[in-house]
This record gives structure tokens, C-alpha cells and sequence, in this order.
């Protein structure tokens, strides 16, 4: 386990068909100073297909002032939680790595707002399609500034499909215009444009959990994503509470306390 200065304990709980087997690991003190890789002697060791794994974090920020917010980072600083573990048999799976979907959304969209918004012109269905549709470099925008090196003009949605040779390095780069051949043909009409525009919207948000307006049937983003998973974002699992312990056995006699001795002698 790894956690920075303000980490107290970390807790790895396996859950299988629906019934929480309890920690793989817990540890119950972390000290930033004294980390080990060692296993108690009675921690789970076998993992079965399709077991689930929660880690739980806790950290004492009651040093932090209260106007103030502890950061995530690298640095010691700041904070983090990192429960690690060695596996047998190898798998090709190489990272599990989690992060919020908000930390990579404007990849995907600028602004997930826009999922659920109105649009300001009626023409559109959405403020997303009407975003995307004005503005297909704001509507990427870390596509185009960070992957793409982009430092042109700005590229409305018609433009961009109906561009021709001029447009095809983009459009390869980033398949969103229709695919009906009016992209080859330089003739896609407003209206296609606006329903693919829309449609595009509708995977885009679909990623994180949204639906497009006017349809508001979530409007919660996802709460967690992996990067190793077939389902990149996703609401993490609620894992089940554990049995209740049950009392087995008992001590062959009755122990009562008659006097307490502190060490030192009567006075």
C-alpha cells in the first residue's frame, strides 16, 4: 500500500457472487516512513473469474486548514492512494489504472454542460449538436490543441465534411461526419449535418453516461474509469456489507477480575 503524509490505512476487500469475502489485505496503521510488501498470514490469497476488488483509503487531513483542499499529485505534498499487488498466472493486461471521467472528458467534449443543455437556436436539437456544428475545434478542443498540434482557424462542422481534399487529413483523424456519401460528394445539407451532429453528441456524452438533450434521462456523469476495462466508464459497483460475525466456541470458564495492580506500592 502507498499513501503520502496524511495516509493512516488501506483496505482491499474481495467480493465474490455477491457476498463480500472480507480484506485481501487491511492494514491497519500506514506509516509513510516504514512501508512494507509484507502479507499477514491470514490474508486472502485466490481470486476467482469474476471477483470484484474495492480499495478504501483513509487519510487524517485534520493538520489542513479549513479554508484549504488537499491536492492528488506525485509530489508528498499532496496525496494519493495506491494499493499494489503481485499476480500469478501473467496476464496481457499490464495496468489498472482509475481516474475520474472528467480528467479526460474535454478529449471527448468540451464541456459535458452541454449534454443536457438546450440549445440557444431551435434549428438544433441540442446544445451539444449546436456546439459541435459551429465549432469543431472548441467542440475537440484538446484533440486539436494537444493531439493534433492544430493551431489553424477555427473549423465549423459543414466545412469540415464538406471540405473536400482540404479537410481529409481531419476528417481521417476524426471520423465524425456522415457516412452516407455526401462527405465524398462535398453535398451534405444542413439538415444531414444536423442530425449527425446530434448523433455524434449522442456517443460522445453516451461515453461518460449521458444522454442528449432533449432526452434527460441521466444527467450524472460515470464515477470512475479504467483504462484496462472493456467498459472504459462506468459507476463503480457498491460491493456487499459483510456477514455479521458470529460467536463460535467459548472459554472453558468463567474469568473475573478481583483486583487491579498498577506496579507501584501502596502508600
Amino acid at each position: 500500500h502507498h499513501s503520502h503524509f496524511m495516509g493512516t490505512h488501506q483496505e482491499i476487500i474481495v467480493e465474490r457472487d455477491g457476498k463480500n469475502l472480507g480484506p485481501m489485505r487491511k492494514e491497519h496503521r500506514f506509516d509513510y516512513n516504514h512501508q512494507t510488501e509484507m502479507e499477514p498470514v491470514n490474508a486472502l490469497r485466490t481470486l476467482l473469474p469474476g471477483d470484484r476488488l474495492a480499495a478504501t483509503c483513509h487519510f487524517d487531513t485534520s493538520s489542513v486548514p479549513a479554508d484549504s483542499e488537499v491536492q492528488i499529485g506525485e509530489e508528498s505534498n499532496k496525496e494519493m492512494c495506491f494499493p499494489g499487488l503481485f499476480y500469478y498466472p501473467k496476464q496481457k493486461l499490464t495496468a489498472f489504472i482509475y481516474f475520474p471521467p472528467k480528467a479526460v472528458s474535454p478529449w471527448f467534449i468540451n464541456d459535458l454542460e452541454w449534454c443536457s443543455s438546450p440549445p440557444s437556436d431551435e434549428i438544433f436539437d441540442s446544445l451539444c449538436a449546436e456546439k459541435l456544428y459551429t465549432d469543431v475545434t472548441n467542440y475537440y478542443n484538446l484533440t486539436f490543441s494537444i493531439a493534433m498540434g492544430y493551431k489553424g482557424p477555427t473549423i465549423d462542422y459543414p466545412s469540415m465534411c464538406n471540405g473536400g481534399d482540404e479537410t481529409a487529413e481531419l476528417r481521417e483523424a476524426l471520423p465524425i461526419c456522415p457516412t452516407e456519401g455526401c462527405t465524398e460528394t462535398q453535398s451534405c445539407s444542413e439538415e444531414v449535418l444536423r442530425d449527425w451532429a446530434q448523433g455524434v453528441c449522442g456517443w460522445n456524452c453516451g461515453v461518460f453516461g449521458l444522454t442528449v438533450y432533449p432526452d434527460l434521462n441521466r444527467t450524472e456523469v460515470y464515477n470512475t474509469a479504467n483504462v484496462a476495462c472493456p467498459n472504459l466508464f462506468f459507476d463503480a459497483p457498491t460491493l456487499a456489507e459483510p456477514d455479521a460475525c458470529q460467536v463460535k466456541g467459548s472459554l472453558p470458564q468463567t474469568i473475573e477480575l478481583l483486583e487491579v495492580t498498577t506496579g507501584k506500592d501502596p502508600e
